[in-house]
């Protein structure tokens, strides 16, 4: 490099050929690197929320951003922070489904979203914030991953199974969605219960009372919106009546096994089901009533290369599915 720079500048006085050159022969100063931008945009559900904080901050704290929802309850925020983030909304007001009065949302929604570029979705809503707080409410790490696998498990007892809860959005006016008829219930159950959204989303469905109140509202809702299945609430699990399956006396042990990819992350799947209610002897893989038990989990988003396995037990802490 000095030779070049002497023949071509023989001329120039040394100082300015050293300021030119940085002063040595050293390499160029590196180009720092460009941060990686993220943009998260979803809804917060109560009712569409309007006005509400929501803060996009790390497991450890850290804040990565914040915005603002409008009327219909949409946010969109761009954060450089990468990896798991956990989407906090507070404030605002919304319509409650149950009352049809307006309310302020004094219970934070949560909903946990990994950034690593482009755009993902977060949808904050008491189903999620239910899924955060059994993942996480005992001083576990948050991680995404964590996240996903308990909201499956939730969707799933709330007769939801395939429904990614974090990235559906809810339609709790006009035309519902199953989604958004889980909601509505929720409400219902918690105006004539006198519950709380705190209530709700932190310590609901312990005890056997809440379980049958919820049932009772929860199949009520199902009536009303003309769907024929009605589903029972148990600790472990749900009944399932109205699908024209089941009714049987035979037991099924089913593994599910594979991967879910969402928001450019891929996640292990690993769930074991408990399938009582069909056939006596009919624990394979050609059992229509457990193809239609085990088929919204084929509907699970991003879902692939899932192997079933089936046993005539079921394994310790299987999810029940009582097909009556």
């Amino acid at each position: 490099m000095r030779t070049i720079i002497h023949a071509a500048l023989l001329a120039v006085p040394a100082a300015a050929l050293l300021a030119a050159c940085g002063g040595s022969d050293d390499a160029a100063t590196p180009i720092a690197p460009v941060a990686t931008t993220t943009t998260v945009s979803g809804s917060a559900v109560k009712g569409p929320v309007n006005g509400a904080t929501v803060r996009a901050k790390k497991p450890d704290g850290t804040a990565c951003g914040t915005a603002t929802t409008n009327a219909q309850g949409t946010y969109s925020l761009e954060t450089t922070c990468t990896g798991d983030l956990i989407i906090e909304v507070s404030g605002g007001t919304y319509t409650d489904e149950a009352t049809n009065q307006s309310r302020v949302l004094d219970t934070p929604l949560r909903v946990v979203v990994a950034a690593n570029g482009g755009t993902v979705t977060g949808i904050a809503t008491p189903l999620t914030t239910m899924a955060y707080t059994y993942a996480f409410g005992s001083g576990a790490p948050v991680s995404h991953a964590a996240f996903t696998t308990q909201a499956q498990t939730l969707a799933t007892q709330f007769g939801l199974s395939g429904v990614n809860l974090a990235t559906t959005l809810p339609q709790v006016t006009g035309t519902t969605n199953a989604y958004g008829d889980s909601l509505r219930a929720l409400s219902r159950y918690m105006a004539d219960n006198n519950r709380t959204l705190a209530t709700i989303t932190n310590a609901a469905f312990a005890n056997a009372g809440d379980l049958t109140a919820f049932n009772t509202l929860y199949n009520n809702a199902l009536i009303a919106v003309g769907s024929p299945v009605r589903v029972n609430f148990t600790a472990t699990g749900f009944n399932l009546a109205g699908t024209g399956a089941g009714g049987g006396s035979g037991t099924c042990g089913v593994n599910v096994q594979g991967t879910v990819t969402a928001n450019g992350f891929t996640v292990p799947l690993n769930v074991n089901y408990c399938v009582t209610g069909i056939a006596a002897g009919s624990c394979t893989s050609g059992n229509s009533s457990l193809s239609q038990a085990l088929g919204g989990q084929q509907g699970i988003v991003g879902a692939a290369n899932l192997q079933y396995a089936f046993s005539a037990s079921c394994a310790a802490g299987a999810f029940t599915i009582n097909l009556q």
